[in-house]
């Protein structure tokens, strides 16, 4: 019986071992995708209440939205120390890449979020929109 555990036991070791490794870039989607993912959840939430009318449910959600994303920041303040940067066009395609095998919904709602018909200069720093203020009536125009 003891010569079968141990067998049971090398057998384990040995898979493990021969196991692909993760490269870095797999290595940091699996981890950024933990620090996404209740962040995920949370627009899933909110949308589905949207959708369903519930407009002062989601208004209420603020403060765990609110939560839920300085842990993210948190999480993923941590990701830099653990991986270190990810720097470079080249690593950052590589990144995305991973990010895309791993969690391709969170990748989704990331470039759903990122507004693709905005151009960069209509965005401000922190990624808010700017929403230009309306000119009153005959105000702006050539008036002669």
């Amino acid at each position: 019986m003891k010569n079968t555990t141990k067998l049971f036991v090398l057998l384990a070791v040995m898979a493990a071992s021969c196991a692909p490794k993760k490269d870095k870039y797999e290595a940091f989607a699996d981890d950024l995708c933990v620090c996404m993912r209740p962040m995920a959840d949370f627009q899933n939430e909110l949308t589905k209440l949207f959708e369903a009318g519930k407009q002062d449910e989601v208004m209420g959600m603020m403060e765990k939205g609110q939560k839920i994303d300085e842990d993210g920041q948190a999480c993923i303040a941590a990701l830099e120390k653990k991986h270190g940067k990810i720097e470079g066009e080249e690593e950052e395609n590589k990144a995305m890449e991973a990010l895309r095998k791993v969690c391709p919904d969170i990748v989704a709602l990331m470039e759903e979020s990122a507004a693709p018909n905005m151009a960069p200069e209509d965005m401000m720093e922190d990624g808010e929109p700017v929403l230009e203020a309306p000119v009153p009536a005959g105000e702006g125009e050539n008036e002669q």
